[in-house]
């Protein structure tokens, strides 16, 4: 429970004044309806702007390899046109699915599942495809990997986005009626 409580510290800090100010009387801080709507509220705003944070960062990260993988001159005169091809795809795709990406596990669908399934087999198909036309790889070579480590960081990025739900703190509401 106390690495729960350390991991959302961490990503609300200030969140537990009133608890550090209490702790030495030993009484606990109860909270009526209107501070718990009050503080869900403040938590879904600080949520949503990390989030948004996250998403603009990775969409970013991910659309700046594109001109890269089209426009490098080393890359251009290997003569893996198909092949940029499909990392430049797999880029953009992995960008849209960042820039789209829903904070909830109830708003995920199933076509965006498949789309992001899609993707992780493009870009494996990308670093495979390289690897096999490449061998030995040498310096730059090593680019052709990089829309298999963006779809990857991408997932985890998805992952950290629904780790601060707030919606589940709905559920451990208590009805304590204020004066």
């Amino acid at each position: 429970m106390s690495h729960l409580r350390k991991a959302w510290k961490k990503r609300f800090p200030g969140i537990d004044e009133m608890d550090d100010n209490d702790k030495g009387n030993g009484e606990i801080v109860y909270l009526d309806e209107q501070e718990q709507d009050d503080l869900i509220r403040s938590l879904r705003a600080q949520n949503e702007t990390i989030n948004i944070r996250y998403k603009i960062a990775y969409t970013i990260f991910a659309l700046v390899q594109v001109p890269v993988i089209l426009f490098h001159p080393v890359l251009r005169d290997q003569q893996l046109h198909s092949l940029s091809i499909l990392a430049v795809s797999s880029l953009l795709v992995t960008a849209y699915s960042v820039h789209t990406m829903p904070t909830s596990l109830s708003a995920v669908s199933s076509k965006r599942n498949i789309l992001i399934g899609l993707n992780c087999v493009l870009a494996a198909l990308v670093a495979l495809g390289a690897y096999m036309r490449l061998r030995p790889l040498i310096g730059l070579d090593y680019l052709w990997f990089s829309p298999l480590g963006t779809v990857s960081t991408s997932l985890l990025v998805a992952g950290w986005v629904r780790e601060g739900d707030v919606e589940s703190l709905e559920k451990f509401r208590y009805k304590y009626k204020g004066a």
